[in-house]
């Protein structure tokens, strides 16, 4: 439902669930300029506002909404990025004699919105500069993380674009120049110039929900958003080795991937990347970690946004040559077509049984509604994912197979 130009109420009703869902969407360019921005701006949406002016006040507000759960969280698609509200709050129809909360927590919301923690054009500035040193320490820890670090130093290493380089979380360095001036005009901006989206998930009265969405003074805009990024593949393999003080090492390879969300060969990558590395059953982790005992933990996942797919494994410093031979080696297995259909069988009723329980989460739920607005006709229902699933052959996997092709090494050496 289209409440201004670029401004979208989705109404998505169901009764499975006992609490009622919204999901209040920004989507804005990934920009290297706005990211710390919009990530500090999540951050100070949910601690205070002028209506509840403490993180005590506006916990308790949450409480008192029959124990309401208010939260943010930053993602990106392609070169999108997204900043999301989102409430969880208990049906009407399970409070007691009647009483009715949704137009609560849509107040709720609307103060967290427009009436901010800030005065004369800024955040006030005790609350912002709390939240920045605990962004900055949250940051830093994630630093100390092996699995996360490697991970972001593959990313720099795969994208020749330096905006794809960044963590969705922004870096440090950038967080530390932004101030509450700053922050503050760019949540402005987001009210003003991003794509919105409100979902509204559960069991409730349309009209009530569309009356009150109303009243919220959000105007016309236009934004163009890119949601898929795909860069050019080269012949040079990037190779990167650091060490560190670590009790194990991390190998990261990237593949360049030529698929993009729910095209023709996205199904057959969903059932290649089961068998190479995304269940406990596939070839990465039977042969490399049962098999040889090479590896404390293995496996792969693709980002068809980014056109990245990942092969992450932590293993013995000493292992790295013997683990990066396996790792083709099963590769070259599903070039060739050397797997069994019972393993093919088996990652597709893994891959259904993911999709069908999908069904039972209600972000997965809004997710999928998302996705639909731009992805138009490949935008595919459950029933009709799970038949393109079935249909998924030996050929189509060994096809996907011959797309894939490494283009990036990072090791972590562990001291």
């Amino acid at each position: 439902m289209k409440l201004a130009q670029d401004v979208h109420l989705h109404l998505i009703k169901t009764t499975k669930f006992k609490t009622n869902h919204i999901t209040f969407r920004f989507s804005g360019e990934l920009n290297s300029k706005t990211l710390a921005r919009r990530v500090l701006v999540a951050q100070m949406l949910a601690t205070a506002n002028n209506a509840y002016p403490t993180p005590q006040a506006f916990r308790e507000k949450l409480a008192n909404l029959y124990g309401a759960r208010f939260s943010t969280h930053v993602s990106v698609k392609g070169k999108v990025h997204i900043v999301d509200i989102d409430i969880s709050f208990v049906s009407d129809s399970f409070v007691l004699d009647g009483e009715s909360i949704l137009g609560e927590v849509i107040a709720f919301l609307r103060e967290a919105l427009f009436n901010p923690l800030a005065s004369v054009e800024h955040y006030q500035s005790k609350s912002f500069e709390l939240e920045k040193t605990n962004l900055i320490r949250y940051l830093e820890a994630d630093k100390e993380d092996a699995f996360y670090y490697s991970q972001l130093e593959l990313q720099k290493l795969f994208f020749k674009e330096k905006m794809m380089q960044y963590s969705k979380d922004a870096t440090v360095d950038l967080i530390a120049a932004e101030n509450s001036y700053t922050v503050y005009q760019e949540f402005q901006k987001m009210l003003k110039e991003d794509r919105i989206d409100i979902f509204v998930l559960g069991n409730f009265d349309d009209y009530q929900v569309l009356q009150l969405i109303e009243e919220f003074p959000l105007k016309d805009r236009q934004k163009e958003l890119v949601f898929f990024y795909q860069q050019d593949y080269s012949k040079v393999v990037q190779e990167k080795v650091e060490q560190r003080e670590n009790q194990q090492s991390i190998l990261q390879l990237g593949y360049h991937l030529p698929i993009t969300y729910g095209d023709s060969n996205y199904y057959a990558l969903l059932v290649f990347n089961g068998i190479l590395g995304a269940f406990a059953h596939s070839k990465l982790f039977t042969e490399i970690r049962e098999k040889e005992g090479l590896a404390y933990s293995i496996g792969s996942y693709f980002d068809s946004y980014r056109g990245l797919l990942q092969v992450y494994t932590g293993i013995d410093s000493k292992k790295r040559r013997q683990t990066f031979q396996l790792i083709n080696k099963q590769f070259n297995d599903l070039k060739l077509g050397r797997f069994s259909s019972y393993l093919l069988s088996q990652t597709k009723k893994m891959l259904i049984n993911n999709i069908q329980l999908s069904e039972d989460c209600p972000k997965s739920m809004i997710e999928y509604d998302y996705n639909c607005q731009f992805l138009g006709e490949r935008c595919l229902g459950v029933n009709d994912l799970i038949d393109k699933i079935v249909k998924v052959s030996k050929e189509d996997v060994v096809r996907i197979a011959s797309l894939i092709k490494l283009q990036s090494i990072y090791f972590l050496e562990g001291e």
